[in-house]
């Protein structure tokens, strides 16, 4: 669910990259952030999950932020040619993100309904959509996956699938009055529990990342993470903040660094690219990332690209 503290102004400034050394699998030089193509406002006029299709190549997938209604949306890589796909099903709470991940013998997208700005959610969904060559202009959901945390409930807003199946949730540990960031959560629920089709789901704590400690010389918005993705082969991630980009150059299955396993330029790097007024939505692409903004209003939303320059 959006939210706009006056401070969110200062994530308008443009920032150059920053460059580190990258023994691990982490990108040792990115490009300056680039317009590749903006997002028709009449549809996607609140930009809040992002995801590029490995089955087909040349296709991004997009949703709104809470208020709209159980659809997505499907464009070319410049977010051109933008066609909605409804679903059918009661209308969602507040779908944050959205990630792509084997399903079966082929893909599905999964939507995301984690949103929970107050804290008092006793149950998030995750909505199953077959990948297809076409989608008509409404589609069934494979399935919609009820889920719980072990801990009580948190508000999140970045999700991403491992190639394994399983799928990763990073909290947004941010208080009411917008103060105080902490360490980010990470839970896991497995590619079984994302079968199931009763009950509801009990989610995997990983561990935490402490992007406040990862980051000490950066701004509090830089710290709350708003989107989320794994590569294909599982070896790295991107995460997306209101300030920056996390990169991280590990495999999430094998878990996180202990808390003194963290080292900038091995472990992860910090990615400081054109910050956008509301970024939430990023996604990994062969040759880097794009992300894009929530709040644009009736203006066209640019969609963001960075490239790896040298690996």
């Amino acid at each position: 669910m959006r939210r706009r503290p006056a401070l969110l102004a200062a994530a308008l400034a443009a920032l150059p990259g920053l460059a580190l050394a990258a023994p691990s699998g982490l990108c040792a030089n990115w490009s300056q952030a680039s317009e590749a193509g903006t997002l028709d406002p009449a549809l996607v006029n609140e930009a809040s999950g992002l995801e590029a299709s490995t089955r087909f190549p040349g296709r991004l997938y997009h949703h709104n932020d809470s208020g709209d209604s159980l659809r997505f949306f499907v464009s070319d890589l410049t977010g051109g040619g933008l066609k909605a796909v409804n679903l059918e099903g009661p209308k969602p709470r507040d779908i944050e993100d959205m990630a792509l991940g084997p399903c079966g013998k082929g893909s599905c997208l999964y939507l995301a309904d984690v949103g929970d700005n107050p804290g008092t959610r006793s149950e998030i969904a995750f909505v199953a959509v077959k990948e297809k060559a076409e989608f008509g202009e409404t589609e069934t959901p494979l399935r919609t996956v009820r889920a719980r945390y072990p801990d009580g409930p948190h508000n999140a807003e970045s999700i991403a699938m491992h190639p394994d199946g399983d799928l990763y949730l990073v909290t947004k540990p941010i208080d009411s009055q917008a103060r105080n960031p902490g360490p980010a959560k990470v839970y896991r629920l497995s590619a079984a529990q994302l079968r199931a089709t009763d009950g509801v789901q009990v989610m995997d704590l990983v561990g935490e990342i402490d992007l406040p400690r990862l980051a000490p010389d950066q701004t509090f918005w830089a710290w709350i993470p708003t989107g989320f993705d794994i590569s294909q082969d599982g070896k790295r991630a991107v995460l997306l903040t209101y300030g920056a980009v996390f990169e991280f150059g590990f495999d999430l299955a094998k878990g996180l660094p202990p808390k003194a396993g963290w080292e900038a330029g091995k472990t992860y790097s910090v990615i400081l690219s054109k910050r956008l007024a509301q970024q939430e939505a990023i996604t990994l692409t062969p040759d880097g990332f794009l992300y894009d903004s929530e709040s644009w209003g009736k203006k066209a939303a640019p969609l963001m690209k960075v490239t790896c320059l040298d690996k």
